[in-house]
């Protein structure tokens, strides 16, 4: 089986590495066009409640909506994460371009699992390259699970590059 078209959700976590990494290998192994995909999850709704915040933290009280002010703090969080994430994204495409792979990206706000899922139709792809933080039991509850998302979603056939398993009673 021959992939054409290589979606690769990355974050900005430890398992960065080892996700590009993968992907690149076979997108040579196939020559492969690589597409590269990173979320901001949550959403900044000035009618309503924020979920993107400075240092990961929610605006969102349950009980009153943010202000102005934490609006805009919240707005310059996500902008600032995803002109971050554009520079390492463009730094992965221009690897891969220098080793013969045409490789394009996209830094978007959203529900990672879904917008891997979606972009993955749209764009046609034949394998999609994510990592798993390796949640268990409470924390996965808790927290979710984007590739556990995928691999149920995708159109299409998906890596999983395992990290370090995270339980509740775990470290962080």
């Amino acid at each position: 089986m021959g992939y054409d078209r290589i979606l690769v959700a990355i974050d900005a976590s430890a398992l960065q590495a080892a996700v590009y990494q993968q992907a690149l290998e076979t997108a040579k192994l196939h020559q492969a066009e690589l597409k590269l995909l990173h979320c901001v999850e949550g959403g900044i709704d000035p009618a309503g409640a924020s979920t993107i915040a400075p240092a990961g933290t929610s605006l969102d009280t349950g009980y009153l909506f943010p202000s102005a002010a934490d609006f805009d703090i919240a707005q310059q969080a996500w902008d600032a994460q995803l002109t971050n994430a554009k520079r390492w994204l463009r730094e992965f495409c221009q690897t891969a371009e220098q080793q013969g792979i045409t490789a394009t990206f996209e830094a978007e706000g959203g529900n990672p699992g879904h917008q891997v899922c979606d972009l993955a139709r749209d764009w046609q792809a034949d394998l999609i390259v994510v990592g798993r933080h390796g949640r268990t039991g409470l924390t996965e509850l808790l927290l979710g699970s984007v590739s556990n998302h995928i691999v149920h979603h995708a159109p299409c056939a998906v890596l999983v590059i395992q990290g370090a398993t995270i339980t509740a009673d775990s470290s962080p």
